[in-house]
């Protein structure tokens, strides 16, 4: 964490024109937020409302609002410490058509009623060059703001990125907005606005004096029933921003900002390095070559990551808990030739399952065998802690067979409560996710409250992950998810999507759900596209990305009383955000 981040944040809680609510605690709240529809009560004016999403420091809401009086200005970022300077100074300065929102942007329609807002200002927004779902400007967030944007409300970027600026562009003439105007070098045009050239944010000036071009584009946006985004291919930028280790904020020059996500990476290729000096190459090798086969296939080997990361918390030496890490992946990956079997799938990470490429008895034996090694390379540690990982390896490793036991009743039952299927994947997912952080920790030195702490931060993440999974598997993509799109579908596996539908959905709707259901003989395609299309109509999959997020923020509370400094705690902070909003 950073310095004095904090009283930064305990600030933020006697600024009176600050608003801090994450998901989980709009869902606990009785009515919608306080001021949706009602912003003119606290501002004491029907001005326009203008919004920055993605507002940093606040510097340029703050600007905005000294220029512009006669508007009200309100910050949106889900950075809390550096919301703060923008938010200390409109406080002390006594302004009064300022605001901040400290949330995600994806839930920004919680905030405000239909027709409040008038403009939306991004400023010099993250690209996201390989993920389109989390651009602003996608047709994503553009059908999240027409919800709020009033008719003929205006549209600014203000971006570095090339990428960004095209992109946006070929977004525009898609969907046939009007451009009011578009320059991709500002502050060599004529655009005739002084005023809004003379506002430059921190990061702004650094890239000016890097000799790098800023773009802004103006656009209406007006309506519309239905989005089309753009099928174009851009060039990625070929920069990085200016002193950091990506676009990611990381000062790489500090000492003492060492980039950790640089860390995790590092971390990730010691699993990798280490897993791959396994020997396999033994007699039988019909035993052992299906898991160097399956052990070779890749992944993010999240489970012993994080069972290092857990460890470094609390020591600075990975070995210590470097072969509970490697038997946590061969566990891991022993549950995933059963499962595959158990599935009929055809395809894990994108190449052939063990029982397509050998047979299901191999599959079956050379799981069991991993279960076996997985053993031994846990019994390898301090015997001081041999006991207590044991304990809780054995626990968990039951708990996956109970989750999946579960999972496999639920396919032959007619109904399926929400509760009961949270259950079932904290059972098949989260406690492996758990147990890995909770071993990480004990072979660390980490007190018993603290390795507590961590296991339900890992059963938070786990389950977030899990409802992730079930999203991805009907709405992701193939080449990025590395198995076929709608098996969960095509098995009648309950999952968070089809539960809810069942839950959700009227006496039509679920009659003809439930025929597809039934069915024994069908197409594969036809069954996966007419539930998908029932999904659709009843948006179950915003109320699975609405659970999604709250087992998240529950996670993260548990991160965050953890008796370590903040700092040290990054890696995992990123870690699930990372799983939280992945494509694969």
């Amino acid at each position: 964490m950073g310095k004095n981040k904090l009283q930064k944040f305990s600030d933020m809680e006697g600024f009176s024109h600050v608003f801090q609510y994450t998901f989980s605690t709009l869902r606990q709240l009785s009515q919608p937020f306080e001021y949706k529809g009602r912003w003119n009560e606290f501002f004491g004016n029907d001005n326009p409302i203008v919004l920055e999403l993605g507002c940093g420091r606040g510097e340029y809401t703050v600007a905005l609002a000294k220029m512009y009086p006669e508007k009200n200005f309100i910050g949106v970022d889900i950075k809390g410490a550096r919301m703060w300077a923008g938010a200390k100074d409109s406080f002390q300065a006594g302004m009064k058509n300022v605001a901040f929102i400290r949330t995600n942007i994806e839930i920004i329609s919680e905030f405000f009623a239909k027709d409040e807002v008038s403009e939306i200002w991004l400023t010099f927004p993250d690209p996201q060059m390989k993920k389109v779902s989390k651009r602003l400007t996608s047709t994503r967030f553009m059908d999240l703001y027409q919800q709020f944007v009033r008719p003929g409300g205006v549209i600014h970027l203000k971006t570095d990125s090339n990428f960004m600026f095209r992109y946006t562009e070929e977004m525009v003439k898609s969907n046939n907005y009007e451009v009011l105007f578009k320059n991709d070098d500002l502050y060599h045009s004529d655009f005739s606005d002084d005023k809004i050239l003379s506002i430059k944010t921190f990061y702004e000036q650094q890239w000016l004096e890097r000799g790098l071009t800023i773009k802004y584009i103006k656009f209406i946006m007006n309506p519309k029933s239905a989005f089309v985004e753009p099928d174009v291919e851009i060039e990625y930028d070929s920069y990085r921003s200016y002193n950091r280790s990506k676009r990611s904020g990381k000062d790489s020059n500090k000492k003492e900002g060492v980039d950790m996500n640089e860390n995790m990476k590092n971390v990730q290729q010691l699993v990798k390095t280490r897993l791959a000096a396994l020997n396999w190459k033994i007699e039988p090798l019909e035993l052992y070559d299906p898991i160097a086969y399956v052990l070779s296939l890749g992944g993010k080997r999240i489970r012993p990551v994080t069972a290092l990361l857990a460890c470094q918390l609390f020591s600075d030496d990975l070995e210590k808990a470097m072969n509970q890490a490697l038997a946590l992946e061969v566990f891991h990956n022993f549950t995933l030739l059963h499962d595959d079997i158990m599935d009929k799938a055809d395809l894990r990470r994108g190449m052939p399952t063990v029982h397509k490429k050998w047979n299901d008895n191999a599959a079956i034996l050379s799981g069991d065998a991993m279960l076996i090694k997985a053993y031994q390379l846990l019994a390898k540690c301090e015997s001081a802690v041999l006991k207590p990982i044991l304990d809780v390896f054995s626990e968990t490793s039951v708990g996956v067979c109970e989750g999946q036991q579960y999972d496999m009743e639920f396919e032959t039952r007619e109904i399926v409560t929400l509760p009961e299927y949270i259950e079932m994947i904290r059972l098949k997912t989260a406690v492996l996710l758990a147990g890995s952080m909770k071993i990480g920790a004990i072979c660390g030195g980490a007190s018993e409250k603290d390795a507590d702490l961590l296991y339900k931060f890992g059963i938070g993440i786990g389950i977030a992950f899990q409802i992730k999974d079930d999203i991805l598997d009907v709405y992701g993509d193939t080449a990025k998810f590395g198995k076929a799109i709608g098996g969960d579908i095509c098995c009648n596996k309950k999952t968070y999507l089809l539960i809810t539908a069942l839950d959700k959905a009227d006496a039509d709707k679920k009659s003809e759900l439930q025929s597809w259901l039934h069915k024994t003989q069908f197409d594969k395609a036809e069954k996966i596209a007419a539930v998908t299309e029932i999904y659709n109509t009843l948006n179950v999959r915003e109320a699975a990305e609405k659970a999604m997020r709250s087992y998240y923020d529950e996670a993260i509370s548990m991160l965050r009383q953890v008796s370590v400094s903040e700092d040290k705690k990054v890696d995992l902070y990123h870690l699930a955000e990372t799983l939280l909003y992945r494509e694969d």
